[in-house]
């Protein structure tokens, strides 16, 4: 059986990227975990899909085993589930937006005691506290949501590419070895695979909140400035092309367009999954070519993230409405 301390350290570093997200960020919001637990329905249904999608290739023997049918079918499984679940998000946080509207109106327009303007009274200086519903809207932002969405989608991703043999390695007499990876347990090369796409799977689903919204407001009408479509351009805000790609007139300059965002997700989602490939196709140690590889896909995706999407991620009137919160703070 294999030891405790071996075991214990092996899942925590599966799980490390989405338990401790899980934890300090998501685990205090209630709408956060909705996110989560819904994002991690839309994995098991990216299963399905996966499935569904390698089936004709099993009923045909058309070389179901394949890495070239088992990868691919894999990868548009989950870019789709992955982009299905970001637009019902914005189908339910454009409802979300019109009920807090409506509530604010009403709001304004009820007449109170206090709100009747006394001749002895002075201004008040002090800045307002944020309401319950400000609160929620400044909550509910592409970020903290596409980081809940990442953690519920790659937690469960985590579960069904490490949970089987986490949980088989408890069972047995002894510690696992394979040939493609013979200096260390199959436990612990495994974990290492699981943490890089643990991580993988945050950054794609903010890049896939990034690429869905530019994609959606380019849809709504070319040249619209995203975030306000009200707002003149000079003010900084990014701008949709009829290419489907941003401008940015003061911020984010490099950012990327919506669908070369998509895009990237599948491109870097393929490189992932055929960097795993040598720890199958050869014969000795091939955890040697597969794990720095992954490793390198991963520090490029960040990489990749942080410089063209860091400056231009949030639309403006959510960055407004952050701006507005830090100075009531």
């Amino acid at each position: 059986m294999t030891s405790f301390s071996l075991t214990l350290g092996c899942a925590l570093l599966a799980f490390s990227p989405t338990l401790s997200l899980l934890l300090l960020f998501t685990y205090s919001k209630a709408q956060l975990i909705i996110i989560v637990t819904t994002s991690a329905f839309a994995n098991l249904l990216s299963i399905l899909l996966s499935a569904l999608l390698h089936l004709p290739f099993k009923a045909l023997n058309l070389g179901s085993q394949n890495v070239f049918v088992i990868i691919p079918t894999s990868v548009i499984a989950q870019a789709l589930l992955r982009c299905g679940f970001v637009h019902l998000y914005h189908k339910v946080e454009a409802v979300i937006e019109k009920s807090i509207a409506r509530h604010e109106q009403l709001h304004l327009t009820e007449p109170t005691a206090e709100s009747e303007p006394s001749a002895e009274s002075e201004p008040s200086t002090e800045p307002t506290q944020l309401s319950e519903t400000a609160q929620l809207r400044l909550e509910l932002n592409d970020v903290s949501a596409g980081l809940a969405a990442g953690v519920g989608f790659g937690f469960f991703h985590t579960v069904m590419l490490y949970g089987t043999l986490l949980a088989s390695e408890n069972s047995r007499m002894g510690t696992l070895y394979q040939d493609s990876c013979s200096f260390m347990p199959s436990i612990f090369n495994s974990a290492i695979m699981a943490f890089c796409f643990g991580v993988l799977d945050i950054v794609w689903m903010l890049f896939t909140f990034y690429g869905m919204r530019r994609y959606r407001v380019f849809q709504n009408g070319f040249g619209l400035t995203l975030g306000s479509r009200n707002e003149d351009d000079s003010a900084g805000n990014d701008v949709i092309h009829a290419n489907g790609n941003t401008s940015n007139n003061g911020n984010g300059k490099g950012a990327l367009g919506g669908k070369a965002a998509l895009v990237l997700v599948i491109l870097t989602h393929f490189a992932a999954a055929f960097a795993t490939v040598p720890n199958r196709v050869m014969a000795i140690n091939g955890c040697v070519i597969a794990l720095p590889s992954l490793a390198i896909v991963v520090i490029l995706t960040v990489a990749g993230f942080w410089f063209f999407c860091k400056e231009s991620y949030l639309p403006e009137g959510q960055r407004q409405r952050i701006r507005q919160a830090r100075h009531l703070d």
